[in-house]
């Protein structure tokens, strides 16, 4: 046997020796096992060498190396020269004229009480007035004199400073009458069907118009000493998006009450000088939006904007919010919304709804709320809210129906032109038919409900015969249904007594399904409660129709009297023209802190226990101004209807502010939400004119 030690091994065979050793030790390692660990190892060796490597960057890092205060020195050295250059430009080379060496930011400037957000704005300009390029293009350098003049002279968020009043602002166009009926035909052309009722509304209505325009004028000259506004008018629930076909349905008695609304408000905005655009489909609103959106920035939120108001529905506005986004943030101010039930603060915000909505009753959704606009710029058909703006309308009337007394036949005109209304009614019908013929304008009436109650039906009457039978008419007789419609000031305008069926108990969102999804927490005790309020009897009887014994005598003293007609001066055309005006010049909802109505004819009074602001308000013959409720709510005004017991805190309630309680969501501020049973809210009330309340008695 040979010896293999390794002291005998020649170089032979060392090289064939470490060739086995070799194949041994590739045969070992192409084993798939151990590969596998191989691999392993080194990727966790190399994970771990990162990881060190990382380490010790950052703690090179973290030194105060030579290099790091080079750096540090340098961008000192460049902060300190901007703003020696700023100092420099404000008072050697501004481009301001006039402020070399003024103070621009006085307590008197910023404190102005007719520009109570003056302060707020100078100290958001100073921190961001480099958030959009547009501040810079209107002169804004960084510098105080820059803001305050931007403020008050783009934004008229504060006063014009003193020396520089010899400067003349840009001149706005200003507003003349226009009396071509044609002329407005020609801006109501995206969609004939739509506008069709419309037109002949405003037809048979123009010389109303017209007389209404010239009685004005000579009332008030200055009517016209207003500029000229570029206002949008988009009837979203005209649109074919929401398959209503309500312009179709307008020419076969579908409902009217929008229609006319709308009519009105196009001709009193027409007849006060204003260029109108006007839609009815999503697609022409698109394309003029958008052609308008270049000019709509951060800058023109209170100066020179393409557009200054919007009029829309909850439909338009819902379509905004949708499809032109980027836009609406910078509109949404500018924005009116016709909303003939109202909207309340609980239902305005999302937030609150959301969190409150088990105590809200209804629908546990909220469908047409949601907006987050000011309570103010929802418009309502009648004046029900404080808290909204009363828009309203004009009742159309025929060989001047209000001037002498009427005589008329004992008939009684039932107010429902659909078969659905009618239903559930026949033990009432049974005691009209007792004392009167019953007369109808049902569309599509049933021949056994006609014949029943030998009901004679006109079916759909156009205006001039609708009210030519209202002339002959003793009774107008309500059914409970439609709610809040024109037809009741119609009727009492031509001389016919309405009899105003009452809710026992009142319907609301909590007990009556067509409210269910309505954002308003309003209970209606009748179905007209303004004729119910501020008409009332000889003209207006509001019955309970389940009350057999009441109605019959309320019928016989109906029969045995004799009316005149009336129509309240805010129905007018002349009373619509005075408050469109007042709607377009004074109302400002781009800025949180309101200067109108004047806080002179405000009276702060503490409501009864368990009350809102519009109930305490209305016991002592006032309303209640929601646009003061951030005058108020502070501690020092607070404090003057008693101490509280325990530490003043915020709150998101829509009762605050009270004795204990501060607002903190001024979305939130209401005058119709009531407090729990035992709280008594502090409420500002103020004085307002007969027949037209939006105005205060010394408001001009």
């Amino acid at each position: 046997m040979v010896n293999l030690r390794a002291g005998s091994l020649s170089g032979r065979q060392w090289h064939w020796r470490a060739y086995e050793l070799w194949r041994r030790f590739d045969r070992w390692f192409r084993r798939e096992s151990v590969r596998r660990r191989f691999f392993f190892t080194m990727s966790l060796l190399s994970a771990i060498g990162l990881f060190m490597f990382v380490l010790h960057t950052l703690d090179y890092l973290n030194q105060a190396s030579p290099r790091q205060e080079y750096d540090d020195l340098q961008f000192e050295i460049r902060r300190r020269n901007i703003q020696a250059r700023i100092r420099q430009r404000l008072w050697t080379s501004s481009p301001i004229p006039g402020t070399w060496g003024r103070n621009c930011t006085s307590d008197a400037f910023l404190d102005d009480e007719n520009y109570p957000e003056c302060r707020e704005k100078m100290a958001w300009m100073r921190q961001f007035w480099q958030s959009e390029k547009c501040y810079a293009q209107n002169g804004v350098d960084g510098t105080d004199c820059s803001f305050s003049v931007f403020l008050s002279e783009v934004q008229h968020f504060c006063p014009v400073l003193p020396w520089r009043k010899v400067v003349q602002p840009r001149k706005a166009s200003m507003s003349k009458n226009q009396t071509d009926i044609n002329g407005l035909f020609e801006l109501m052309a995206d969609n004939p069907v739509n506008f069709q009722w419309m037109k002949g509304r405003l037809t048979r209505m123009w010389p109303t118009w017209s007389d209404a325009l010239k009685q004005s004028t000579q009332k008030d000259p200055s009517l016209f000493e207003h500029r000229r506004l570029t206002i949008m008018l988009h009837l979203g629930f005209l649109s074919k998006e929401t398959g209503l076909n309500f312009g179709t349905k307008s020419a076969k008695g579908g409902p009217l009450g929008e229609l006319v609304q709308w009519s009105d408000l196009i001709a009193s905005l027409y007849l006060l000088g204003h260029k109108l655009i006007i839609s009815t489909e999503t697609v022409t609103f698109r394309s003029t939006i958008s052609k308008m959106a270049g000019g709509m920035d951060a800058c023109n939120s209170q100066g020179n904007n393409p557009v200054d108001l919007i009029f829309t529905d909850i439909m338009g506005l819902r379509m905004m919010r949708r499809k032109v986004k980027k836009v609406y943030s910078s509109i949404s101010c500018r924005v009116r919304v016709l909303d003939s039930f109202g909207t309340h603060a609980e239902f305005n915000s999302n937030e609150y709804f959301l969190k409150h909505r088990s105590e809200l009753g209804g629908k546990t959704t909220n469908t047409w709320g949601g907006h987050q606009l000011k309570l103010g710029q929802f418009l309502t058909m009648y004046p029900h809210t404080d808290d909204n703006t009363f828009l309203g309308f004009v009742v159309e009337l025929h060989d001047r129906a209000t001037s002498v007394p009427v005589q008329r036949e004992n008939i009684s005109l039932v107010y429902g032109k659909e078969n659905y209304m009618w239903e559930g009614m026949d033990s009432v019908l049974d005691v009209l038919k007792e004392f009167t013929p019953i007369h109808a304008t049902v569309a599509d009436g049933k021949a056994e409900m006609l014949k029943k109650w030998d009901i004679v039906n006109h079916h759909l009457l156009n205006g001039p015969d609708f009210h030519s039978l209202l002339r002959k008419t003793k009774i107008f007789f309500g059914l409970g249904f439609p709610l809040e419609g024109p037809a009741p000031l119609e009727a009492i305008a031509n001389g016919a007594v309405f009899i105003n069926p009452k809710f026992v108990p009142p319907k609301s969102r909590r007990s009556y399904k067509f409210f269910a999804d309505k954002p308003t927490l309003r209970e209606l005790t009748s179905q007209n409660p303004y004729v119910e309020r501020f008409v009332g009897e000889p003209l207006v009887y509001t019955v309970d129709l389940s009350n057999k014994t009441s109605l019959r005598k309320v019928l016989s003293a109906v029969l045995n009297i004799s009316v005149h007609p009336y129509l309240p001066y805010e129905f007018t055309a002349p009373g619509m023209l005075e408050r469109v005006h007042i709607l377009t010049s004074h109302h400002n909802f781009c800025t949180e802190k309101h200067t109108w109505p004047p806080f002179s004819s405000a009276r702060i009074i503490q409501s009864g226990a368990g009350l809102s602001c519009q109930e305490a308000c209305a016991a002592e013959g006032l309303l209640c101004e929601r646009t003061f409720f951030w005058r108020i709510n502070n501690p020092e005004e607070v404090t003057k209807f008693g101490h509280c017991s325990e530490a003043r805190r915020n709150a998101s309630l829509t009762y605050a502010p009270t004795s204990c309680l501060l607002q903190q969501n001024p979305l939130l501020y209401s005058c119709a939400s009531k407090p729990p049973t035992l709280v008594q809210r502090i409420c500002p009330c103020r004085s307002f004119k007969e027949g037209q309340s939006i105005l205060c008695k010394d408001c001009t």
